[in-house]
């Protein structure tokens, strides 16, 4: 029973990214973020979205993201995620849950990131999934309903709001009833994994993402084929590669659907080049790393950085094979083999591409609530 205050309070939340293993790209109703084909992920614990929440009939609508207020006139997505969220709450005052006024409601958002915005690392799914959170944790909405609101607001954002490895059923049904997200494994399945996120270039990305899903939707040809029989196969291997832990079918199925995701941006037209020659770079040192047996997957998102899935055992290694690459930050030195004791210097090749940050995680945690 939610209270009949004018104000409903505040709720704090944290929220981390997700980096999707089976991508999502294209939708087949942009009003109602129905995707093309279903996708499957697993939240990085290190980077979030910490947002605070505070719902009251005597405000209107606000977004600050990083201390820059939101344009809302100009953001469908945030108009659509706060009107769904009122239908919701109209719905539990016909139920006699709420009062008249509670249906007129306005949401005052705060959020904050540590990770660059708009550079291909799933900003808006962080916070949108926050939004939906917090709201839902105010109004008692359900898991679905908290879902559904998220992924109106950022189709990925649904992937969010759970922890563990998470799937998010693309369906058929043209209203959506089957669209759903669920947990398939829980966060505890495999702890050894973890997520080395390479910040290769922190600007805001040529083609935002919804543009681009309308360009490759409109022009490639092989979209339909990989959503149709492509996606379907590789969820069920991904799923039983997880379930065994079975790392060497968990990366080749991740690179093989992140390479699949880039060759249907660049099939569009004109075509979409999200990775960076730095971003190749990565894939070229992660395709040598493996030459002895495969120890890490790299999946790019649309955008230049990269996140490389390997287990804790592998770090070191790791890092050591990249640093003939690509120049590494110097915060990296404990990291590296001979490095722990500033006797040897971190390795610098004879490149240009540099690596901004790199960050070691946790993966697949799930949301917080902090207050």
């Amino acid at each position: 029973m939610v209270s009949c205050l004018h104000d409903h309070g505040v709720v704090e939340v944290e929220v981390p990214i997700n980096i999707a293993l089976i991508k999502y790209w294209g939708k087949r109703d942009e009003e109602l973020m129905l995707p093309v084909n279903s996708s499957m992920s697993l939240n990085i614990n290190a980077l979030v979205a910490h947002t605070m929440v505070r719902c009251s009939c005597e405000i209107t609508d606000s977004v600050t993201i990083n201390g820059l207020k939101v344009d809302l006139d100009r953001s469908r997505r945030f108009r659509r995620c706060f009107d769904f969220a009122r239908d919701l709450i109209g719905k539990r005052k016909n139920e006699g849950h709420v009062k008249q006024d509670e249906q007129n409601l306005g949401f005052e958002i705060s959020s904050s990131t540590n990770f660059p915005v708009a550079a291909g690392l799933a900003s808006s799914a962080a916070g949108f999934a926050a939004i939906a959170i917090g709201i839902g944790r105010l109004f008692d909405f359900s898991i679905t309903e908290v879902s559904t609101l998220a992924r109106l607001g950022s189709g990925s954002a649904c992937r969010s709001v759970f922890g563990g490895l998470v799937e998010w059923c693309a369906g058929i049904d043209p209203s959506g009833c089957d669209c759903i997200t669920k947990q398939v494994f829980p966060e505890s399945w495999w702890p050894e994994l973890r997520a080395v996120i390479l910040i290769l270039d922190d600007a805001e990305k040529e083609v935002g993402s919804s543009i681009g899903m309308r360009r490759t939707m409109e022009t490639s040809e092989l979209l339909k084929h990989r959503a149709e029989n492509v996606v379907p196969g590789r969820i069920k291997r991904l799923t039983t590669a997880f379930k065994t832990r079975n790392f060497d079918e968990f990366a080749r199925i991740t690179m093989a659907d992140s390479d699949q995701l880039h060759a249907v941006c660049l099939d569009s037209f004109p075509p979409l080049r999200y990775m960076s020659d730095a971003s190749w770079s990565v894939v070229r040192s992660i395709n040598e790393f493996n030459s002895a047996g495969i120890r890490a997957a790299y999946s790019f998102d649309a955008g230049p950085n990269a996140c490389i899935f390997v287990e804790e055992a592998n770090i070191t290694d790791l890092l050591n094979h990249i640093s003939r690459h690509l120049q590494l930050p110097e915060n990296v030195r404990p990291l590296l083999k001979g490095c722990g004791d500033g006797s040897v210097e971190v390795p610098h090749p004879n490149t240009s591409f540099v690596i901004r940050e790199v960050i070691i995680s946790e993966v697949g945690g799930a949301p917080k609530i902090l207050s």
